[in-house]
């Protein structure tokens, strides 16, 4: 794969707008899923008073996280001839690279327990899925 510079045919040439509208949904809906998942977590007791399960966190840093894949891509939209299937990879490297602490940190943490620490890389994955599905040609806007 070659990361050619993007010619003016090339480029998907999404509008701000289109890019923050797309980055709107890709924020909400990533939020919206991690909430749900944190807050059925929680009533089945997988992880109790382990702080990074809670939903405010969660929300907070689902939102972070998914509004600076929304920036990247308007990078790679801008620059690039290609930017879906760089964003891809991109999207791929920082998700193991998210990983890292959940595996190496998190289980140091008060409350932890191996089915919460398991979850918590579920909620990156789950992130980087919608954000993959939102901000690439993949969506169709209703």
């Amino acid at each position: 794969m070659s990361a050619e510079r993007a010619t003016e045919r090339d480029r998907q040439n999404l509008t701000p707008g289109e890019l923050g509208k797309r980055g709107l949904v890709a924020v909400a809906v990533a939020a919206a899923v991690n909430a749900g998942v944190t807050l059925a977590a929680d009533l089945a007791g997988v992880a109790p008073g382990f702080d990074p399960l809670s939903v405010g966190p969660v929300v907070f840093f689902t939102a972070v996280g998914v509004a600076g894949a929304a920036i990247t891509y308007a990078l790679l939209d801008r620059a690039l001839a290609d930017a879906d299937r760089a964003f891809v990879v991109v999207a791929a490297v920082v998700l193991v690279v998210s990983w890292v602490p959940d595996f190496t940190y998190a289980p140091t943490l008060p409350g932890a327990t191996t089915a919460g620490v398991a979850l918590l890389a579920l909620l990156h994955l789950t992130a980087a899925v919608v954000a993959v599905a939102v901000l690439t040609d993949r969506y169709t806007p209703l």
